[in-house]
């Protein structure tokens, strides 16, 4: 075989290993589409209702979506509906005045009730004349004025035939296992439609059959209007609570370490006795027991002699010349040198009656102050 034939065999081996390939790959396999999940977006994490508001806005509705009231949307209330995605107990004073203004004058309001009543109900339940049930969660009692109070909540149907005709729409849409219960009343020239819930209007809800057609339901008759307003609101719990269902696994060290800290710098208890007292020279206490014990003994002269003894020894060392004068003489200028008194000091050098204890101290205690300032 020449290398020309060879080359061309060759060839046509590998395309036909190549066709069979490709056709082998076609009779296998086949185009499929799938639907690839993708996490929600931070606008539509933080929005839950966005896409609500892009629905809306796509039929051709001027939607508003914040989180609290804004007094210059609340214009022309007969081309307007509210939505009130949050807690009504939120609202303050000034909020529910104007929103229950908004909806007297004409506008639809559209609203859902706390997930537990906790003992109160709120201004705008209480102007409503809605009374949050405490047994349950999303339950509520409706005032219907002339037409009697109707509860709405496990399984119970709203009764009345005039109040029943503005629920044939949501008939078939009643789930009493979701807890999905509706309710009207008319305010003025407006009306407030209750619900117990409205996550089937949330993001997540896109998905789920039932909640869309439940969602289409609810708005019906809000969809007439050309303004929808949609306040969602922050609904979440305290920061001390969160805190502590959260952050007890960082709570839980952090306190003990505290506890510990407290230990350390707490002040540490002895023993019930006290201390034995160290070994000490009390000199001055038993020189003091000393001349006590002499001077009741009767010798207060030798006592005043030793003290004497000592100035003069000083007054021959600081001033001799003062201590080779003679008596007179010497206390004179003693009395000058030291400006004490003569009288004290002639007392002090040549005592009378040291028996007696204020002579004795007088006598002692000049002797000490000339002592001092020699």
């Amino acid at each position: 075989m020449t290398p020309r034939l060879r080359n061309l065999v060759l060839i046509a081996l590998g395309l036909a290993l190549l066709g069979a390939g490709a056709w082998w790959f076609l009779a296998n396999f086949h185009r499929a589409p799938f639907e690839l999940r993708m996490p929600p977006a931070p606008e539509a994490r933080r929005n839950r209702l966005l896409a609500l508001e892009r629905i809306l806005a796509a039929r051709e509705h001027v939607v508003f979506n914040r989180l609290r009231f804004d007094a210059a949307d609340f214009a022309e209330p007969a081309e307007s509906a509210v939505v009130l995605d949050l807690d009504p107990r939120s609202l303050r004073e000034a909020e529910v005045e104007a929103l229950l203004d908004f909806v007297a004058r004409g506008a639809l309001l559209l609203m859902r009730m706390p997930a537990s009543a906790e003992g109160r109900a709120g201004r705008l339940l209480d102007r409503l004349g809605v009374v949050p049930q405490d047994a349950e969660p999303n339950c509520f009692e409706l005032d219907a004025g002339a037409h009697g109070d109707y509860e709405l909540c496990g399984g119970t149907r709203i009764g009345g035939e005039d109040i029943a005709a503005h629920y044939t729409q949501l008939a078939r849409h009643d789930d009493a296992a979701d807890g999905y219960w509706y309710a009207h009343a008319w305010y003025d020239d407006g009306r407030v439609f209750l619900v117990s819930s409205l996550d089937m209007l949330h993001n997540t809800a896109l998905d789920d059959a039932a909640a869309v057609a439940l969602a289409e339901a609810l708005l019906a008759p809000l969809r007439e209007r050309p303004r929808i307003h949609l306040f969602r609101g922050v609904d979440h719990e305290p920061f001390h609570v969160w805190l502590v269902r959260v952050g007890w696994p960082a709570l839980l060290p952090a306190f003990i370490a505290l506890l510990l800290w407290l230990w350390m710098r707490s002040q540490r208890f002895g023993p019930v006795l006290p201390d034995a007292a160290p070994p000490r020279r009390a000199l001055l206490e038993h020189v003091r027991a000393s001349g006590e014990f002499l001077f009741r003994r009767g010798q207060p002269v030798a006592l005043h002699r030793a003290v004497l003894a000592r100035v003069q020894q000083r007054l021959r060392e600081r001033e001799p010349v003062i201590a080779a004068l003679p008596e007179d003489a010497r206390i004179a200028a003693l009395a000058e040198r030291t400006r004490l008194p003569v009288a004290e000091l002639r007392h002090a050098l040549n005592p009378v009656g040291l028996g007696r204890a204020d002579h004795f101290l007088s006598a002692i205690a000049t002797l000490q102050q000339l002592d001092r300032r020699l």
